[in-house]
Parts: structure tokens; C-alpha cells; sequence
């Protein structure tokens, strides 16, 4: 797998998993960071992100949604 990056950030973490949902059920492996005790992500919201090999295919199941 290669490295992950950031592919978009969420004020919630209910809002990143929405994302991470689709994006797993095309396959494409994610990760939901930056979860505080609330929720609420903090200073930089909650980050989705995804290996750097899939992040066009990500942004384009995004799009679609």
C-alpha cells in the first residue's frame, strides 16, 4: 500500500464516515483521523484519508456521490 494522504477534511467525524463508506464499498481502503472525545474533530476537523496510488479514484467517487 502506499502512503496515505489527506483527500478531504469534515468539521464531524459522522460527516468523514459517510465518505469512508462509499469509498470502502468501491474498494478503496480509508482511514478517519482526528476524532476528539466529542465527535468533533479538533483545530483541523476530522481527516479522511486514502493511499496516495488511489486518490484520483477517490475524488472521482466523491464526485459522483
Amino acid at each position: 500500500m502506499s502512503t496515505m494522504t489527506l483527500l478531504q477534511s469534515y468539521p464531524t467525524r459522522v460527516e468523514a464516515d459517510l465518505d469512508r463508506i462509499a469509498l470502502e464499498a468501491e474498494g478503496i481502503p480509508c482511514v478517519v483521523v482526528g476524532v476528539g472525545i466529542t465527535m468533533q474533530g479538533g483545530i483541523d476537523g476530522v481527516q479522511l484519508l486514502v493511499p496516495a496510488d488511489k486518490l484520483e479514484q477517490a475524488k472521482s467517487v466523491l464526485a459522483r456521490r
